[in-house]
């Protein structure tokens, strides 16, 4: 008898079951979101927390040890941080796209940091 969790894995370990689970999921949250207004402020929040919170995770578990990884933390703060800023301040569009391109070089930067942490 399979638990939920090995079936969790085996759909999890390819990649169509990867692109299905996160389209199933984006729906989801699209229709609670539309179903119930009041969520749509979690949701929208929810990006510059998550940034914010996993930047603070990656600097307290790798950044004394691995310099590449304490980088891409605090790239993962900063875009947090401007991404809410981005939020709550109306922008011109070349602050808007700054504020827009920090997180996404963060992510890159910790995608890297942690193959680099796998090949060790």
């Amino acid at each position: 008898m399979m638990k939920i969790r090995d079936v969790g894995h085996a759909i999890w370990d390819r990649p169509l079951g990867r692109i299905v689970l996160l389209l199933v999921g984006g729906l989801v949250i699209a229709v609670t979101v539309m179903l119930y207004p009041p969520l749509r402020d979690v949701v929208q929040w929810f990006l510059p927390l998550g940034l914010i919170i996993w930047g603070g995770s990656r600097v307290y578990l790798y950044g004394r040890n691995d310099l590449l990884s304490l980088i891409s933390g605090c790239l993962l703060i900063l875009g947090g941080i401007t991404r809410a800023v981005f939020q709550l301040i109306p922008l011109n569009e070349l602050a808007g796209t700054v504020a827009n391109l920090i997180p996404v070089v963060a992510i890159f930067s910790e995608m890297f940091a942690h193959h680099y942490r796998e090949q060790e």
